[in-house]
């Protein structure tokens, strides 16, 4: 009998393992390509909605100022982060963020919870504000600060009674960030 023929099982497992490796080399790189497409085609407005729904922890840079907490509602133009006792809506274009990821920040509870609906855009926010009457904090450009209510809501500035008694009249541009005391811990 000849055995020359019979294929060697050792040989065709090897070559049966090779390509299923080979497979899945290839399998994997195209997975990280695809990921590396889509987040080419993000906005920050979908970066910062991904985030939102995760609860991510974020840091929002702006200006000179500061703030850290849970990402929790992504508008069109500006997101939402809740602190400590208090909460900012920042504009995107006036931030630089980061992020660290909810399931990265061992020992604190998950805060998407704490997501709301907000307004859809920076502007409608602020009309929101002017309609209750709440006291803000604007956080400007150079760390600088006003304190008070938005009386009116223009086209391209917000009219804001300031806690000195006068009436500042702040293009959007300038307002980086609305900073609020919560109403929950």
């Amino acid at each position: 009998m000849d055995t020359t023929d019979q294929p060697d099982p050792d040989l065709a497992a090897e070559l049966r393992e090779r390509a299923g490796n080979e497979m899945s080399e290839e399998a994997a790189e195209e997975e990280r390509l695809t990921e590396l497409m889509r987040r080419r085609r993000l906005d920050m407005g979908h970066v910062l909605r991904d985030v939102s729904h995760r609860g991510d922890r974020v840091t929002a840079e702006f200006g000179g100022h500061s703030f850290s907490g849970a990402a929790a509602f992504a508008g069109e133009d500006y997101a939402t982060v809740y602190g400590s006792g208090q909460s900012a809506d920042v504009r995107y274009a006036a931030a630089t963020w980061s992020v660290i990821r909810a399931e990265a920040v061992v020992g604190v509870e998950h805060q998407a919870k704490l997501a709301r609906g907000g307004a859809e855009s920076f502007q409608a926010l602020l009309k929101e504000y002017s309609a209750a009457g709440t006291r803000l904090r604007l956080a400007l450009p150079e760390n600088a600060v006003v304190i008070g209510s938005v009386g009116v809501v223009g086209p391209d500035h917000v009219e804001v009674n300031d806690a000195d008694g006068r009436l500042l009249y702040i293009p959007f541009e300038m307002i980086l960030a609305v900073i609020r005391a919560t109403d929950f811990q």
